[in-house]
């Protein structure tokens, strides 16, 4: 990473170097002796523009600066050198015989960081200077620190001026990008990322050196440093998540697509099974009532016990024909033959025969368009919810409404009953509201459940026109 002698953690230094900048001789011998008893290296100079040179030449932890000087005074030195990238975090104490608040007022106000007052005691001086290179030395292994973390973090770490313009990056973004640094320093970011905003994440495209693109998530957020305020971007390839997630998604439409022929497959069992079962079966019985009536009529009229075998041969026919309808209604129901309006009508009319609940059915003004199995899936929605209803709702009054909506099919089964929990019924294994669920997905839609414990349910199915219309039966 390339970067100005001023940002960069160079090698440790066994003996700090400080530069002491006064003009007169006199006070630049007697804190050399002070700073060298000290175990410092001493940096001299006599005015403020050898200061200068120094300071940017030598990089010293710290600067001793006299306030009064011919020429450059030591305000506009420290201005100097809080000016520039290179000196800006060298720590500056002023000397000075001015001890008055506008004094130091002005020494800090120039980016001084302390000062010590004229005639200088040994004990002072060195006190202040052990505390100001310590702490300058603490943040600058904090710095170094933080760039080691940049530097050899996962994901890719790109600072950008005020101007948009790349400063910084590190390793992983050369991997990443396939550029060597010298060649994107300077250079815009829109050069690697598509979409470039100043807060916050995105999702977005980026361009390698080869020309190819690759999907990534980009993070900007302000930094500190010491060149000011720079923009962070934190970049992370998502490909494979992507391609994860896209795999992920492929195999759930499948299980989805595998689902709804499996349900169609069953329903057109049911359908066969239930046509077979009345038709058949239940001629048969029908028959065999026929017969019977006519042995009673011809063999027990003066036979009392025959009679009475007779008949109720003819009660357990007729039980067992009650039985054949039942069981070929439960399979399917004979109204799905008419339309989704007119069976889930005959559903409520039948839920309402069984329960207490007062039943309102809604219609839409017209029949519904759908294919059978659609209807037929809706229609197991609809028996499912009211099934519910019956079994746990406790409800007094069931709303049940069947309309076009815009673009959308819209069923909603609506109970004034003691209500549930939805995100505790959504962590326990509720296969009934997660069949309905994915019984809705596999028609293009959704399902909405919103309810409140002791404020009754809402059931809301939400089906696209388009895909009434123009989708294929599994």
């Amino acid at each position: 990473m390339t970067a100005d002698p001023g940002s960069m953690l160079g090698a440790p230094i066994a003996v700090p170097r400080v530069l002491v900048v006064d003009d007169s001789e006199i006070n630049l011998k007697l804190m050399e002796v002070y700073l060298r008893q000290g175990g410092y290296e001493v940096l001299l100079a006599s005015d403020g523009v050898a200061a200068l040179e120094i300071a940017k030449t030598q990089q010293p932890q710290l600067i001793l600066l006299d306030v009064r000087m011919p020429g450059m005074d030591g305000y506009a030195v420290c201005e100097k050198l809080k000016s520039s990238q290179l000196t800006k975090d060298i720590p500056v104490i002023f000397i000075t015989a001015d001890t008055n608040d506008d004094s130091e007022s002005q020494a800090f106000a120039a980016g001084g960081a302390d000062f010590i007052p004229r005639p200088v005691k040994r004990a002072v001086a060195l006190a202040r200077v052990k505390a100001h290179i310590d702490a300058y030395a603490q943040r600058r292994s904090l710095e170094g620190m933080f760039r080691d973390v940049l530097e050899f973090a996962p994901d890719a770490f790109v600072l950008t001026d005020a101007r948009g313009l790349i400063v910084q990056f590190n390793a992983c973004a050369e991997r990443l990008f396939g550029y060597e640094r010298q060649e994107l320093l300077g250079t815009p970011l829109e050069r690697l990322v598509s979409q470039c905003l100043q807060g916050g994440q995105s999702s977005t495209q980026c361009h390698r050196k080869d020309g190819t693109l690759f999907p990534a998530e980009v993070s900007f957020a302000p930094l500190q440093t010491n060149r000011g305020i720079l923009n962070m971007a934190v970049i992370r390839d998502v490909t494979v998540r992507q391609q994860f997630e896209n795999d992920l998604q492929t195999s759930r439409q499948q299980l989805r697509e595998l689902a709804a022929k499996r349900e169609a497959t069953r329903e057109a069992e049911r359908k066969h099974i239930a046509r077979e079962v009345h038709d058949e079966l239940g001629q048969i019985l029908t028959a065999l009532r026929i017969d019977l009536s006519v042995l009673k009529i011809q063999l027990a009229n003066d036979n009392p016990l025959m009679e009475h075998r007779l008949q109720n041969m003819k009660d357990l026919v007729d039980q067992g024909i009650h039985a054949v309808r039942n069981v070929a209604v439960s399979l399917r129901p004979s109204a799905l033959d008419m339309g989704l309006v007119p069976a889930i009508e005959w559903l409520c009319d039948h839920h309402a025969k069984h329960s207490g609940a007062k039943f309102e059915f809604r219609p839409a003004e017209d029949n519904v368009a759908i294919d059978e199995v659609r209807a037929v899936i809706i229609f197991r929605i609809v028996q499912e919810s009211l099934t519910n209803v019956a079994r746990y709702a406790k409800a007094s009054r069931v709303t049940v409404t069947v309309e076009r909506r815009q673009n959308e099919l819209y069923v909603m089964v609506k109970d004034d009953g003691q209500g549930f929990d939805v995100e505790t019924i959504g962590q326990t294994k509720s296969f009934g509201l997660l069949g309905m669920r994915e019984r809705a997905i596999a028609l293009g839609g959704v399902l909405e459940v919103d309810s409140t414990v002791g404020h009754g349910t809402q059931i809301v199915v939400k089906i696209p026109v388009d895909t009434i219309q123009k989708q294929e039966v599994p």
